[in-house]
């Protein structure tokens, strides 16, 4: 992971969009473009109107000039119609927790000026060992481009995708994947569908047979996520659902190679400092210790001395194992 010596961006108005933040260079994948710590914190129980109204006007008198003028210049969602005060709009609209689970948020002046993409160029996360939301780059970013990061946990197809952006951010999104041609736009839908419906189908499932076939099943996902050009969080969480498979079946040399891909992926995107990294590095080293180990029994031998190319990634995924099990 590299990091930028200095801010590799500028703040500018994009049009249509407001503020955004722009680079001012070539920004190499992996790079941490912002490490921000929170202008003030809440707890979900906070985010409740009345709690936050109270907590904000509390935090704004020990905020100096400059902040106050920063807070006050982010975007407002909220209309006059709404009957939200805009300096509690604000906070509404700004407030990011800290994970999909968890049960705090603060809001950060910086990020908030980035704008949303579905096919975003960064990846945000809350780095609980530093206490500060860091930002890096999902790929090379080139000079004069708007960095972007997505405001939602999921995707999906594009009619969900706006309707949710409208539903609960209160704009249209134009970005390059809601902007493909109708077409491609359906292609891209089908893709996405094909991937929720291998994740449902992992769902449910036992026996050696369901160990080779989920294996399939992921090696699928993989397959779609290149096709559609997914490259973000998406792929070390579907590395970690292999691994857990794995460790289910007490498959210790496929467990720690699933492990090693996800950490080499969670590297980039959220840095050496990152305490999932840390936990994942302890996975590669003994995947025993994961809570699932050998839940269902063992795997079925397998041969893997002297293989190589396609065939290790063939054995890695389970193609031999799912053959040896329908031809059995």
């Amino acid at each position: 992971m590299e990091k930028a010596a200095t801010k590799p961006y500028v703040m500018r108005e994009v049009p249509g969009k407001g503020k955004g933040l722009i680079a001012t260079s070539k920004i190499p994948k992996g790079t941490r473009i912002l490490s921000e710590a929170p202008l003030f914190q809440v707890s979900s129980v906070e985010i409740r109107p009345d709690v936050l109204e109270a907590l904000i006007v509390s935090e704004l008198h020990h905020l100096t000039k400059d902040q106050k003028r920063a807070y006050v210049s982010l975007r407002n969602s909220y209309s006059k119609e709404s009957g939200v005060r805009p300096i509690f709009g604000i906070a509404k609209t700004n407030v990011l927790l800290f994970g999909t689970h968890e049960p705090e948020g603060g809001l950060f002046l910086e990020m908030s000026c980035m704008n949303h993409s579905c096919r975003p160029n960064t990846h945000y996360n809350w780095n609980n060992k530093t206490e500060r939301l860091t930002i890096h780059a999902l790929r090379d970013i080139q000079d004069g481009e708007e960095l972007t990061v997505s405001y939602m946990t999921q995707t999906g197809p594009r009619v969900h995708r706006q309707k949710f952006l409208e539903d609960c951010f209160f704009f249209h999104c134009e970005c390059e994947l809601c902007g493909l041609s109708p077409g491609a736009s359906e292609e891209s839908d089908m893709r996405l569908l094909e991937i929720a419906a291998i994740e449902h189908e992992l769902e449910d499932g036992n026996g050696t047979f369901y160990y080779a076939k989920a294996l399939a099943l992921l090696r699928e996902i993989f397959a779609v996520f290149r096709e559609e050009g997914i490259w973000d969080q998406s792929i070390p969480k579907v590395h970690v659902v292999a691994f857990q498979i794995a460790c289910m079946y007490a498959d210790e040399r496929r467990a720690k190679i699933f492990a090693q891909r996800a950490l080499d992926v969670r590297v980039v995107i959220e840095g050496e400092d990152s305490l999932e990294v840390a936990k994942l590095r302890g996975y590669v080293e003994n995947p025993s210790q994961h809570a699932s180990w050998q839940l269902r029994g063992r795997s079925p031998p397998d041969e893997v001395a002297r293989m190589e190319g396609s065939e290790v990634d063939d054995w890695l995924w389970g193609k031999m194992t799912l053959e040896a099990a329908l031809n059995g």
